[in-house]
């Protein structure tokens, strides 16, 4: 499997692009998070959780430099390609279709496509937890949800990929909404990322995805009472988002191509592996 370095994909941002713009306004708005915090790089990360500290970051460096680092960071630029396998429909979409009033409340019988969307983008979430973090899987887990990052990642899922586009499915409470969504759609989902992963990556994000929906419930359970705040908020810089390339409509065929004009899952993706590995020097892990 190819790999990818933290600095080729996070480098590729920077803090005026519609990706940080975007989750600058998601994050900002939601209780519980840290500070949003732009960096494009590995120091950025060690500033952020161990205030530059050199010999941190130079251990940083030499756990970024692993295959397993690198094939989750692969897997974060993947996200957003549709010719990978894992992206179908983008959630963007979903956001800027719905403030633009174009998009109707939907459900998950109501849109399939996106459903396994959904679960597809999970399953990349899971991987790149067994890929980033030692440890058996509970510990795997409660060091994602230690990062920053982490906790950014799971927060834009739940909003974007589930709360907003499932806007009629979340009268149900976070963890029976995640497990009917799974359930649902779990043939499909390792039919496609076996694909792009293979047989034994597939594995690694089952036995991931297995304890981590109770979690991802809770992060639903939060998103669900804040999609109304999270909009006013994005409508602040929508206006020009909205207006590049017509993205709303345009946006899947242009993650066909890989030229997103808001990639955010290479970008949070990038964050995680990056806010892994400070925090792995900081623990001695």
């Amino acid at each position: 499997m190819p790999g990818k370095t933290i600095p080729e994909v996070l480098g590729q941002y920077n803090e005026s692009d519609y990706s940080v713009k975007l989750c600058g306004s998601i994050f900002g708005v939601i209780p519980g998070l840290q500070p949003f915090q732009f960096y494009n790089n590995l120091e950025g990360a060690a500033a952020r959780l161990a205030g530059g500290d050199t010999a941190v970051l130079e251990k940083a460096r030499e756990t970024a430099s692993t295959p397993d680092i690198q094939t989750a960071v692969w897997v974060a630029d993947a996200v957003d390609k549709a010719d990978m396998g894992i992206s179908v429909v983008s959630g963007i979409k979903n956001i800027l279709s719905i403030f633009g009033g174009t998009r109707q409340a939907s459900t998950f019988d109501a849109d399939p496509q996106q459903a396994v969307d959904s679960v597809m983008k999970a399953a990349a979430m899971a991987y790149m937890i067994h890929k980033l973090f030692p440890g058996e899987i509970s510990g795997k887990i409660s060091l994602f949800r230690e990062t920053p990052a982490g906790n950014e990642m799971a927060m834009y899922y739940a909003m974007a990929e589930v709360a907003l586009p499932f806007a009629d499915n979340l009268v149900s409470g976070g963890a029976s909404l995640i497990s009917n969504l799974f359930s649902r759609h779990s043939s499909d989902m390792t039919q496609k990322f076996s694909a792009v992963v293979g047989g034994e990556g597939m594995k690694e994000a089952g036995t991931v995805l297995e304890k981590f929906q109770e979690p991802l419930g809770e992060y639903v359970d939060i998103a669900k009472g804040h999609t109304g705040t999270v909009m006013q908020s994005v409508r602040s810089f929508l206006p020009s988002a909205a207006t590049v390339g017509n993205v709303a409509d345009s946006v899947t065929g242009a993650a066909a191509t890989a030229m997103d004009v808001m990639p955010v899952w290479r970008f949070l993706g990038s964050r995680l592996a990056a806010e892994a590995c400070v925090i792995r020097a900081v623990k001695g892990i």
